[in-house]
């Protein structure tokens, strides 16, 4: 049994129960936080204070992915061994779409997976699966790098011909959508209809995927929908497209895809989620940091061309990348706005997803590592 050390940074049983786990060990790599506003004040002398200590019982957790940019964190955790240094193994699946993994991850054969602000999500919540959301994998872009990710397009010659122009212009049109009515570009069109006084019910939702998209519009097919990267860039690059509205400019606070366990992941060993999200977070800063910053930017493209569809790395230094919160705040407001959006549209009923969130992992990672700081 390890000694208990005094923990100081909130939460105190949860360190101490943490520290006084058998197997544990001295904290992992524990990276220091930078400040931009200069060094530290010098500490008053006080007794030196231990860090903490994680519990490092060999776990293998079964994680469900789809292989896009979103997943970068992980990607980035895995390959720069954060996740072993807490003593994690996780065994990797793809998935082509998010609502393949929810009977998966609601029997705990997956440990580990992803959803989005959709009806097949929200109508999962109500039937009190077991899973819980803990973490951000995508919502709003904040910066120039990473607002514009996802955008609704029109046709060029639409566009060029003043066809469509604006919201009026979308009565009486499909408007495609990858997963169609109900997913969380249906909701992303519905509110920019609405803030234009026009019923989201006056145009047609159906499904197309992005691929197929970007070929019907370069063949005169389709009119509009929705685009996400390396697409967007693409369409405008060539003259496919051009860009009505970015996701942030239709839902400026949606919370596209979120992070979730099995509710029964402490059942796995100690502090497991915790751990999980420590390491998630240190790769998802790296991310970050490559991204919007240019720090080793060529390795982080380097891994994404092996871990996702985009194989020509010149891609990444062009496209708008998947934002994701650095210290893995999940936008609780926005998704119950939008669950109970698809309510109002009569496609779902009335559900309180709040009983699904849980933070306490979330906030053990981020008292761990600190509060994420930009570079200097």
């Amino acid at each position: 049994m390890w000694p208990c050390y005094r923990a100081l940074l909130g939460g105190a049983l949860l360190w101490l129960a943490i520290a006084c786990a058998p197997n544990a060990a001295p904290a992992p790599g524990r990276p220091a936080a930078t400040r931009a506003d200069g060094p530290p004040a010098p500490l008053a002398a006080a007794t030196p204070v231990e860090p903490p200590v994680l519990p490092m019982t060999p776990v293998t957790l079964q994680v469900g992915i789809l292989p896009v940019a979103s997943w970068g964190p992980l990607f980035v955790a895995r390959e720069r061994g954060y996740l072993q240094e807490v003593g994690l193994e996780v065994e990797v699946a793809n998935f082509t779409n998010y609502a393949e993994q929810l009977p998966l991850i609601a029997q705990g054969r997956l440990h580990v997976a992803g959803c989005a602000n959709a009806v097949v999500c929200f109508n999962a919540f109500g039937r009190q699966v077991d899973v819980r959301i803990v973490g951000d994998l995508q919502s709003a872009g904040k910066t120039e790098r990473s607002i514009g990710a996802s955008a609704l397009v029109v046709r060029r010659d639409l566009w060029d011909d003043g066809t469509i122009r604006g919201p009026d212009d979308l009565v009486g049109r499909s408007v495609y959508t990858q997963a169609g009515p109900g997913s969380g570009q249906h909701a992303m069109g519905a509110r920019w209809l609405m803030r234009h006084g026009i019923d989201p019910r006056s145009a047609e939702w159906p499904m197309l995927p992005f691929p197929d998209l970007f070929a019907s519009m370069q063949n005169r097919g389709a009119e509009v929908g929705f685009q996400s990267e390396p697409f967007v860039t693409a369409g405008v690059t060539r003259g496919v497209h051009h860009v009505l509205a970015t996701q942030e400019e239709m839902h400026p606070t949606v919370q596209t895809v979120y992070l979730m366990y099995w509710s029964g992941i402490d059942q796995l060993g100690p502090a497991v989620g915790e751990r999980f999200l420590i390491a998630y977070l240190r790769g998802g800063r790296d991310f970050l940091n490559a991204m919007e910053y240019g720090i080793d930017q060529d390795a982080v493209i380097d891994l994404l061309t092996r871990e996702t569809t985009i194989k020509d790395p010149a891609v990444y230094r062009q496209i708008k990348y998947p934002w994701h919160d650095p210290n893995g705040v999940v936008s609780r407001e926005a998704l119950q706005a939008d669950a109970d959006l698809f309510h109002e549209l009569g496609l779902m009923g009335r559900i309180d997803i709040s009983s699904v969130f849980e933070d306490k992992y979330r906030r053990f990672a981020v008292e761990y590592l600190g509060e994420y700081q930009p570079p200097r």
